[in-house]
């Protein structure tokens, strides 16, 4: 089965979870007023900054997703930001990404570059916004931030324990830090 944001929320049951993100990747077409730029777009939970460390610069991170009835709200990377609005506060503007239309609410810290990714190059909008966006019906990946004083092994074992019982079978590959 695939992974899906109700698999990410399950997850978030484990009691060393200190963050769980349901994330999904893609590349579009932003466009702000007679500006335009084609970036990465992040499907992400909304514990997301913890998860990777990241911090919001005025505004803020996307809420919680709800499937049924996902918000469009948009959080700019801070290059985007630049790109887009030069010095002028973005925030409450609407954008257009891929066509539809989302009102920035947050704008991120620059970050840098994290395993070849551009963060500051970069639009975060809800998981299941972005899995509409791209036609898709799955997640990419779920990150899970887990407390200093558990083992990996334990943690492990429990994403596949209940990852397990909602698909009736092992179908997921994990990769720890570690590995990566």
């Amino acid at each position: 089965r695939p992974l899906t944001i109700e698999d990410a929320e399950a997850l978030k049951r484990l009691p060393y979870a200190r963050a769980v993100v349901s994330f999904v990747q893609g590349n579009a077409e932003v466009e702000a007023g007679n500006r335009s730029r084609r970036t990465t777009i992040y499907g992400a939970g909304s514990q997301m900054p913890e998860a990777f460390q990241m911090a919001v610069k005025s505004g803020r991170f996307l809420p919680d997703d709800d499937p049924t009835a996902p918000r469009a709200f948009a959080v700019l990377g801070s290059k985007l930001k630049y790109e887009l609005f030069r010095n002028q506060n973005p925030l409450g503007q609407r954008i257009t990404v891929g066509g539809y239309r989302f009102r920035i609410i947050g704008i991120m810290e620059s970050k840098g570059n994290v395993l070849g990714f551009d963060l500051d190059d970069t639009l975060y909008i809800t998981a299941s916004r972005a899995m509409s966006l791209f036609k898709r019906d799955t997640l990419h990946e779920v990150d899970v931030l887990y407390d200093d004083n558990t083992s990996v092994e334990t943690v492990v074992y429990g994403i596949k324990q209940i990852l397990e019982a909602r698909h009736g079978k092992d179908d997921v590959t994990i990769t720890t830090q570690q590995q990566m």
